[in-house]
């Protein structure tokens, strides 16, 4: 009784964003990606080699991985709180466990942990974030909350060189300590969650050849755009110190232009579909990609690597939020849970494919610049299904146009 009427309380719009953000923020922001700003100074202390620097990456992605089949398994059998609640508490044990140094076996166990949160809070957070919203909220909301990740990059990148200049432990205390803030946000929110497990639904036999076409792009696209997003987003940091020989503090500030990236991805990506339709708007944010691992490629000026971090954010995020779209143009906002659970699935096997890879080819002597030009041709596949595939017309872009 109580639950249910927990339930027909709705949060205030911007106080259920600020929950979903933070959501958002800690399944990318700080179990993934807060990582990267911390690679100098981790193989500076000792901690990890430049290989085991991105095997730990690694780690982490391949947490990502198994919490998707996680994010499609767990809400059909407890509840959909429940889930949200448990992914909230392993990200904040996953970060704490990475401040202890216990050696690399360690460290991959708790990178491994932090990942294993992150796809189920992808997954479900959107869903309750609607329930709290009317109509006239629900597309703008919705885009904010992706952006959650790039504002806790922004974030993290130029508070955490105050940290670094004392302790990398210290430093990953800091982190941890803005997951569990970042969780007593979402709370709230946690609250409205059903207390039921999702229903089950199988609809996918009604889709039509142009629709799988479609899906079949989309998949393929994201999973190399997963691979391709490695290099900055795990590597750049520690790219700009040790190759260039950028101090580690300024390389952080040119890492938060990425996550300054992303949110800006996640919040124009919606706008600009708005005014001319998906196709276009995911074609833009692949070109970006493009352009981005091009200016690493040609040029080793601050300012340019600055534009490059930014649209590789743009890209990320971007990628992220048009994809989930074009799904729910292609396949309806019935089947889109089950089939955005797919294509996350999809990225994160990219995720584990290109991190763990990049790390091999890094033990066996790659350089840094060798993995962003493997980045660029994978990019300009992605970049032709794109356009082959994903932009087939569908009845929803006739309706919308």
């Amino acid at each position: 009784m109580s639950s249910s009427k927990e339930l027909s309380q709705r949060l205030h719009p911007a106080r259920a964003t600020l929950a979903a953000i933070s959501s958002i923020g800690i399944a990318l922001g700080m179990s993934r990606y807060a990582y990267t700003p911390l690679i100098p100074a981790l193989i500076r202390d000792g901690w990890v080699s430049v290989p085991q620097a991105g095997f730990l990456g690694g780690s982490n992605c391949m947490g990502y991985l198994a919490s998707c089949l996680l994010a499609m398994v767990l809400p059909r059998y407890l509840s959909v709180r429940f889930v949200i609640r448990m992914s909230l508490i392993i990200a904040f044990v996953g970060v704490l466990m990475s401040s202890f140094d216990f050696g690399f076996y360690w460290l991959i166990l708790a990178r491994f942990v932090a990942g294993l949160s992150a796809a189920p809070l992808i997954v479900l957070t959107p869903s309750v974030l609607v329930t709290q919203l009317s109509e006239r909220w629900k597309k703008l909301c919705a885009g904010l909350a992706f952006a959650g990740n790039g504002m806790l990059i922004v974030f993290i990148s130029l508070t955490l060189p105050f940290f670094l200049g004392f302790d990398i432990q210290i430093s990953w205390f800091y982190e941890a300590a803005v997951v569990a803030f970042c969780c007593l946000l979402v709370w709230p929110l946690t609250s409205r969650a059903s207390p039921e497990p999702l229903a089950r639904s199988d609809v996918s036999q009604h889709l039509n050849g142009r629709q799988r076409k479609v899906l079949l792009g989309l998949t393929l696209a994201y999973g190399l755009g997963a691979i391709a997003v490695q290099p900055p987003t795990l590597f750049l940091t520690d790219y700009l110190h040790r190759d260039l020989g950028i101090p580690v503090s300024q390389a952080s500030q040119i890492f938060s232009i990425l996550g300054l990236g992303t949110a800006i991805g996640a919040g124009c990506s919606g706008l600009i579909a708005g005014l001319v339709g998906s196709r276009f708007t995911l074609l833009l944010v692949y070109v970006s990609g493009v352009i981005s691992m091009l200016l690493v490629l040609l040029s080793t000026k601050i300012w340019l690597l600055v534009v490059a971090a930014g649209l590789a954010g743009f890209f990320l995020m971007g990628l992220v939020a048009i994809t989930s779209q074009r799904t729910m143009e292609a396949v309806g906002h019935v089947q889109h849970p089950r089939t955005w659970g797919n294509l996350t699935f999809a990225f994160a096997l990219g995720l584990s494919l290109g991190s763990n890879g990049m790390s091999a080819l890094l033990q066996s002597g790659q350089t840094y610049l060798g993995l962003f030009k493997i980045a660029f041709w994978t990019l300009c596949v992605g970049l032709f299904l794109t356009a082959s595939l994903s932009c087939r017309a569908l009845p929803s872009d006739q309706r919308s146009s």
